[in-house]
């Protein structure tokens, strides 16, 4: 079998930064699929794509994980509010929205393939890799917002990507570090985690599937390397035949299998992505080939669902947006425009207020005021008229703190760590009000007893002037819950 037809089933990572552009160009000239963009600024993004395909015999795709738009990882483009802000709105405009400013951006800085959006669910309130990152809970809601989302993707020519199959939201351990295990059946699955999955495959121009252990449908096997969940599940209960690629297989729950790669293609992914050693996984491939293990007729079918990707991209590349959509001053303004309608009271909505010329006390867990996060919601406290100091406890102060826990790959955690628990709840304790502001994790109110807690689920700065402002009572949180939270008692 022609090497570079194998080749094409690979696409290798590219960090800004850190890869080697020769080895880069090396791959693309053996026949690569296409590359998963991570991190750059702007202009070295969209110089690196042209850069790539200009050496590619085949349509070469680019993709990147741009979940909260191209700003969530390259510097000088627009990033957008998290999925769970968008949850928390419930309105499908607002997805939609969202996804077309991403796929402009996107297709500006010569990206195609946008991974995006996560259908799983935010069930486990210590899943350390889901979290803000889905829409919510409630396999319902995440189905409608998912479903807007991939219409405004579509809309601006761009490709869309569910994940992570058949569910990552039944976790709480993340698998950059080890292989998680989902203790559910198959039936628990249909109820709940399958069900977006289901709803939108038709919509979608990929499925990835997450490294994922679940025994009772594979013993052996994570989902990503499983016949029975890809092929047996996914093609065949399903009936899906759109393209099927894996998470990024340097990640430690599969990379120690040095045959990974291999197991994955056999299992019926068509794209193997992000290889610890691409060059090492084409040698592999090569003689799974030689072997045969992996025959033309497969190779031929994965690669036939990629071409019709590259098809349905022919008409929008003829005439991309021009590179100053990448962060212009109508996609700016979606942030501010959202907010209003993404905050949402986890509890206490009428019981704290601040008025002007009230001293309040601003205050992170084990943060100096040199590191605060919060300098936006601050600088508005203060432009609103309030006297915003250091927060002191037991001197009569209102206390406002925020807290910025998210999702960070590799980090296994999530929320607030003991100790800054600890800290957090001395502060309320000591306070003469409180109010608690999760500008990241709503799961960070779990257990807490102020008098309010304000979630925002993201940082950005518009986030945080409008969190300021909501506790003025100059606009109104208008977003409800998209997951349960158990206050204090």
């Amino acid at each position: 079998m022609n090497p570079k037809k194998l080749a094409r089933l690979i696409y290798p990572g590219f960090r800004f930064g850190a890869t080697d552009p020769a080895q880069a160009l090396k791959l693309a000239e053996l026949g690569v699929g296409g590359f998963c963009f991570y991190g750059g600024k702007a202009a070295e993004v969209y110089e690196t794509a042209r850069l790539l395909r200009s050496a590619s015999e085949t349509p070469l795709l680019i993709a990147s994980d741009y979940e909260n738009g191209a700003g969530q990882r390259v510097s000088g483009a627009t990033e957008l509010p998290a999925n769970m802000a968008i949850g928390a709105s419930g309105s499908e405009a607002l997805a939609r929205r969202k996804a077309e400013i991403t796929a402009l951006e996107a297709r500006a800085l010569g990206v195609d393939w946008i991974f995006a959006p996560v259908v799983d669910l935010a069930s486990k309130p210590l899943n350390p890799i889901v979290n803000v990152r889905a829409f919510g809970a409630d396999p319902g809601l995440v189905s409608a917002l998912a479903g807007a989302y991939l219409s405004g993707i579509s809309s601006q020519g761009a490709l869309s990507c569910l994940k992570h199959f058949p569910g990552h939201g039944g976790t709480e351990t993340d698998s950059h570090l080890e292989l998680p295990s989902v203790g559910k059946d198959l039936q628990a699955l249909e109820d709940a985690d399958l069900r977006p999955f289901r709803t939108l495959a038709h919509k979608a121009d990929s499925i990835m599937a997450g490294h994922l252990g679940l025994p009772a449908l594979d013993p052996a096997d994570p989902a990503s390397l499983s016949k029975e969940i890809l092929t047996g599940l996914l093609r065949g209960k399903m009936r899906y035949n759109g393209v099927i690629l894996t998470d990024a297989l340097e990640m430690k729950a599969v990379s120690s299998d040095g045959q990974a790669g291999v197991k994955a293609f056999l299992a019926g992914a068509d794209i193997l992505l992000v290889p610890d050693d691409p060059f090492a996984l084409r040698e592999a491939l090569i003689r799974a080939s030689n072997d045969g293990r992996i025959t033309s007729a497969a190779v031929d079918t994965a690669l036939a669902r990629q071409d019709l990707l590259a098809r349905r991209l022919s008409p929008f590349r003829l005439s991309p947006p021009a590179f100053e959509t990448v962060r212009c001053p109508e996609h700016l303004a979606f942030n501010s425009e959202a907010a209003p309608a993404c905050l949402a009271w986890a509890f206490g909505g009428d019981k704290f207020r601040l008025r002007p010329g009230e001293i309040v006390g601003y205050f992170e867990p084990l943060t100096a005021s040199g590191n605060w996060k919060g300098g936006a919601f601050a600088a508005e406290l203060a432009r609103l008229g309030a006297r915003v100091e250091p927060y002191q406890p037991r001197c009569g102060m209102k206390l406002a703190a925020g807290c910025f826990s998210k999702p960070r790959a590799g980090s296994g955690s999530i929320n607030l760590a003991p100790e800054e628990k600890a800290a957090l709840e001395t502060a309320i304790a000591g306070a003469a009000d409180s109010v608690v502001l999760a500008f990241g994790s709503p799961f960070v109110l779990s257990g807490l007893r102020p008098s309010a807690g304000l979630c925002a689920f993201c940082s950005l700065a518009e986030f945080q002037e409008t969190a300021a402002r909501a506790l003025f009572g100059k606009i109104k949180a208008g977003g409800s819950m998209p997951v349960s939270i158990e206050a204090g008692p």
